[in-house]
């Protein structure tokens, strides 16, 4: 493939732009940095994820879920495993791992600190945007898992 291709809007970034901005919003996960990694989106994003009744809307929040989930497992981790790139668009598959020692906001309500640990597959396909941040998201994770594991089912 080459490094630029077209669609109906317009350039869009290659493939390693593309990748690059998948690591560098893991990387800020990984960092705890909660405003680092909601400046890969745009201000305008939609993230939809399983974790939430409503979608995401807007970099702050995404932010405020990203510190939400900081807080309830401070020792949280997400590896890539897998990025596959077409065009704007990028599927990543990836672990998360944490401790559970903190409040969880989960759809079915707050979560009271477990001390468990859990360790979830998930898969993110995103859409970049002409400003090169993330403009829609669409996360599946093992919801029934996480809650399993936490001694929730």
């Amino acid at each position: 493939m080459s490094e630029q291709h077209t669609s109906v809007v317009g350039p869009v970034a290659g493939d390693g732009d593309r990748r690059a901005q998948v690591h560098r919003a893991v990387a800020a996960l990984n960092a705890h940095d909660p405003a680092e990694f909601a400046a890969t989106y745009s201000a305008d994003a939609v993230v939809h994820t399983p974790a939430s009744p409503e979608p995401l809307r807007g970099r702050d929040a995404v932010e405020r879920d990203t510190r939400q989930w900081i807080t309830a497992m401070p020792d949280m981790t997400m590896e890539v495993e897998e990025v596959l790139v077409d065009g704007s668009t990028a599927v990543a598959r990836l672990l998360f791992v944490g401790t559970h020692t903190g409040p969880l906001s989960l759809p079915s309500g707050e979560v009271p600190p477990t001390g468990r640990r859990v360790s979830v597959p998930m898969a993110v396909v995103s859409r970049q945007g002409g400003n090169g941040t993330t403009e829609v998201e669409h996360r599946y994770l093992d919801m029934l898992g996480l809650a399993q594991q936490l001694g929730l089912g």
